[in-house]
């Protein structure tokens, strides 16, 4: 047993006992790239999956480019696509590329960039793509800060096991055409969070993730490279303030836990 393999399960085994200590549902996956070697915990529970889905519209705007659409083409922001606090939204310039959608979708987790592109991909092309890649506890059918729809329990859902699956296949380039997924690593790697697996590592690792948040979840999922490691980790609670900053430094601690050692 190597030491990365040795630090991914003694992280599993503290991830699981401080998760039942703070009252916090959590789903893991951890997995050496380099030889497929996992270790889970609780992984196909269903979340909500806040913005952890925006991995999935990237990667399906990407796949179709050139099919239907440029990425070099102009889309206006509608009233109805706007959101208070959205990058796009506050420097309101009104109209922007889809490229630029994509990046602030996944830099800055812009919502109103994401209801963009849910508008040009439609949800049976997205889901169809979660179909596909055998992603069986993963739906889309609801734009970011819909409220209403989420009340009636028109959700977005994953799981842990889901996403290892979407950027497995990322990585390994299938599914989409090589291209899409160098494109869509660089973007991801972009991505600015630093509050969950990034929460306590002092170095600057190359990370190419999504995380996402609602008032009861805090996910974060994306691949460490150097050495290559996936890390899904998603968290559900009860609601309001001190169980958002456990559910934080609870994924924190697993970044932390698993890649001190490259500090």
């Amino acid at each position: 047993m190597n030491d990365l393999t040795e630090r991914m399960e003694r992280t599993r085994q503290a991830a699981e006992q401080l998760a039942r200590e703070q009252d916090i549902t959590l789903s893991l996956i951890i997995e050496d790239l380099s030889n497929g070697h996992s270790v889970q915990f609780n992984e196909a529970h269903t979340h909500s999956s806040a913005s952890t889905i925006k991995t999935i519209l990237l990667m399906a705007a990407l796949e179709d480019e050139g099919v239907d659409f440029s990425l070099s083409d102009m889309i206006e922001l509608s009233d109805e696509n706007s959101v208070d606090f959205s990058v796009v939204t506050q420097m309101d310039e009104k109209i922007y590329s889809i490229h630029e959608y994509l990046q602030w979708m996944i830099l800055e987790s812009c919502n109103a960039s994401t209801n963009v592109i849910i508008d040009l991909l439609g949800y049976d092309r997205i889901n169809q793509v979660c179909r596909d890649l055998g992603m069986k506890e993963t739906v889309v059918q609801r734009k970011m800060m819909d409220t209403e729809a989420r009340a009636r329990g028109q959700d977005n859902l994953t799981s842990a096991r889901d996403m290892a699956i979407l950027y497995k296949t990322i990585y390994h380039k299938q599914y989409f055409n090589p291209k899409a997924c160098d494109k869509g690593i660089a973007i991801l790697s972009r991505c600015r969070d630093r509050k969950l697996l990034r929460r306590f590592l002092p170095q600057e690792l190359t990370f190419a993730h999504k995380s996402g948040g609602l008032d009861e979840v805090s996910h974060d999922v994306g691949i460490f490279f150097d050495p290559d490691v996936l890390v899904s980790a998603f968290t559900t609670s009860l609601a309001g303030e001190k169980m958002q900053i456990k559910r934080e430094q609870t994924i924190g601690h697993i970044g932390r836990w698993l890649l001190k050692e490259e500090i």
